[in-house]
């Protein structure tokens, strides 16, 4: 699901990595290739609350990364991990926005529970997927 919007919004996400890192298209390009995957993982496996990242909460995203390597990819080590990862979100957050069902988005990386579960989960104040 985020390779669909990688793909359609390539050239947002680097426009915005290379704007304000400073880094150049291929690196930026490196960057998300690498980056996207593991937030799918990362989401997959339960260890992320949707709800907090449509708030714009990036911490338990963060904490749960190789940022050093992620950081690596940008010319530097864990704050340009960070970021990198500041940079996009803003781009990202505006096109869940413009989704009618963001939340679906984001529901279909994690299988089986779904769009409807997970906004069950975060209305119940379960922290999400977290909880």
């Amino acid at each position: 699901m985020l390779d669909q919007l990688l793909n359609e919004h390539k050239d947002t996400l680097i426009n915005a990595l290379t704007s304000k890192l400073g880094v150049s298209e291929d690196q930026a390009g490196g960057f998300l290739v690498k980056l996207l995957p593991m937030i799918e993982r990362f989401m997959s496996d339960g260890k992320l609350d949707a709800g907090a990242l449509m708030k714009g909460d990036l911490s338990a995203l963060k904490n749960g990364l190789d940022l050093d390597m992620l950081g690596g990819l940008l010319g530097g080590g864990k704050d340009k991990a960070e970021q990198g990862i500041d940079a996009i979100a803003e781009p990202i957050s505006k096109e869940l926005g413009n989704l009618d069902n963001p939340m679906e988005l984001l529901g279909g990386l994690l299988g089986d529970g779904g769009s409807d579960d997970l906004m069950e989960k975060a209305k119940k104040g379960l922290g999400g997927l977290l909880g």
